[in-house]
């Protein structure tokens, strides 16, 4: 069947009838050479997968307070079908929010797989790394590629059932994630001890001083991130990075779900790789093919695995290479045996029952605190895809969210928790809602955030000053941001360490006025543990009967 020429590279002969001299003829061959053999297309493609990339960043620090609302700083997750399909089949239920994601599937159906090659911040990143490296090559592992469609199904089959696993390994949730708990704080660290450290030489205070008011304001927090689980997320982050050294772009070939899902779409794109008559089987366009896409033999090529970079069109030296929207010599078959297929079905329904059953300690279960605005628990894990967006913005107001450890489970692994010795809920802030793609989080007014109780206070009396030394202490009430304080005291009679006799004032709390914000915790003068804690008793939780 024949097509619609694209991008064909032998342009010649439409310029040389009208070419009267050979400069002219030069600059006519250069002009066809560059262009028409794929040149401007590649260079498009990189401008446009740094434009991308630096919009995820500029998102990334938007994702801050005070927030602007109109920014849509969570624009990479809500484009991400994998989140999305993952997301709603967990839930059982449609989240409009995500309607960003059909856009791209759609155009996935017309045009093939170009997200992974022009716009995935994770693909340019590793492309960076991988230019980066000393002569980056391109060796071929097909044996792998069905690895890809094997996560995905695993993970479509734990959404089936209601186990939200998508966020683990989602290349834009774990790219978001990584930024939030790792490269920033670790950018922020190094930049701040740089500074500090240039300030040691006088002669440069005259520049300094403003620099360091332009970080403080625009770029660095106020105090530097901690947070839990950093390592790992490194290590997992830094895995994928270090995959380039086996071959160009492993991940995407291999292991990236969301790829999966894109290629399983783009069996039936409009736009495919050509070559024409005269291809002299150089093995060019083979070899810099970074997703191994082009068969041995140089003609057919795999649509799914193509993500439309043209390098095998600016390479091709013969110039025969190009794209058009016929369907000859293009392999839409998925790598993916039927015996694999049951294989990944069956290790899907093992994975679930696995996460589900595996133990979970009520103790800890009892101090998780979830953002205000939070589904119930069970739906929330389902709905949370770990990205950390939520993480990133209360990072920038009060610090309470961290990433969760095993507290809720293996299936609650980096879902956001609060950590109120280290940061607290502030009162005036209801960002973490406005930022959730998945609406795991819901957005509330500012005057229903602060009635919501997300925990309440209890005194350790063995370590509250007023109850085990009987001294006074007056810092949590103090800190206390409920109109009516949720802390009050009770003069009482005790005897202090050195046996005296006094009236102390022993606080105690208020439960029909106390919201769990976890102020009191994170003030406490106590070293190491605090004198009070935060439990997640008469928690209340978004439903659509409280909306």
């Amino acid at each position: 069947m024949r097509g619609t020429y694209l991008f064909k590279q032998d342009w010649h002969s439409l310029f040389r009838p009208y070419v009267a001299t050979r400069k002219i003829n030069s600059y006519v061959s250069y002009f066809s050479d560059s262009i028409f053999k794929g040149f401007l297309m590649r260079l498009t493609r990189r401008i446009v997968q740094i434009f991308f990339l630096i919009m995820f960043v500029w998102l990334f620090f938007l994702n801050a307070y005070p927030f602007e609302r109109n920014y849509p700083v969570d624009f990479f997750l809500r484009l991400d079908p994998l989140i999305a399909v993952g997301s709603m089949l967990a839930s059982r239920s449609f989240i409009v929010d995500l309607w960003p994601a059909v856009i791209l599937l759609v155009f996935t159906l017309l045009i093939g797989r170009f997200f992974c090659g022009w716009i995935c911040p994770l693909g340019t990143t590793v492309d960076l790394f991988s230019r980066a490296k000393k002569k980056p090559k391109g060796k071929h592992h097909r044996t792998l590629k069905s690895v890809k469609y094997i996560v995905l199904i695993i993970l479509i089959v734990s959404a089936l059932f209601s186990t939200g696993l998508i966020g683990y390994i989602d290349p834009i949730a774990l790219l978001t994630r990584t930024v939030t708990t790792v490269i920033f704080p670790t950018a922020a660290f190094i930049l701040r001890t740089s500074v500090g450290f240039l300030f040691r030489f006088e002669p440069l205070e005259g520049v300094l001083y403003p620099t360091n008011d332009f970080l403080l304001t625009y770029i660095l927090p106020s105090q530097q991130s901690f947070f839990r689980t950093s390592i790992i997320i490194f290590f997992i982050f830094g895995v994928i990075l270090a995959l380039e050294f086996v071959s160009r772009r492993f991940w995407c070939r291999n292991l990236c779900p969301l790829g999966a899902l894109l290629a399983l779409v783009s069996k039936f794109g409009l736009v495919n790789r050509k070559v024409w008559v005269g291809c002299t089987r150089c093995s060019v366009c083979y070899s810099t093919c970074k997703m191994d896409a082009i068969s041995p033999n140089f003609i057919e090529t795999s649509s799914p695995e193509c993500i439309q970079c043209f390098n095998c069109v600016a390479d091709c030296p013969p110039a025969v290479t190009g794209f058009t929207t016929t369907r000859k010599n293009v392999i839409h078959s998925v790598d993916l045996p039927r015996r694999r297929l049951f294989q990944s079905l069956a290790a899907g329904v093992m994975t679930v029952g696995v996460v589900k059953t595996a133990y979970s300690s009520k103790e800890k279960a009892g101090h998780l605190i979830r953002p205000p605005g939070s589904v119930p628990e069970p739906e929330f894990l389902d709905r949370c895809i770990r990205c950390g967006a939520c993480i990133r913005t209360c990072e920038t107001n009060g610090r309470l969210l961290q990433p969760t450890g095993l507290e809720a489970g293996w299936e609650g692994v980096w879902t956001p928790k609060g950590e109120p010795r280290y940061g607290y809920c502030e009162y005036n802030c209801n960002l973490c809602g406005k930022v959730c793609p998945t609406n795991a989080i819901h957005e509330l007014p500012l005057d229903v955030k602060k009635k919501t109780r997300i925990g309440l206070a209890r005194f350790d009396k063995n370590r509250c000053i007023p109850w085990y030394k009987n001294e006074d202490c007056l810092v949590c009430e103090e800190h206390c941001p409920t109109p009516q304080k949720s802390i009050i005291f009770k003069s009482e009679l005790g005897r202090t360490v050195d046996g005296r006799l006094r009236m102390v004032k022993k606080p105690y709390v208020r439960e029909d006025l106390c919201i769990g914000c976890g102020i009191c915790v994170t003030k406490c003068p106590v070293k190491g543990k605090a004198g009070i804690f935060i439990v997640n008793e008469k928690e209340e939780r978004w439903t659509e009967e409280t909306s």
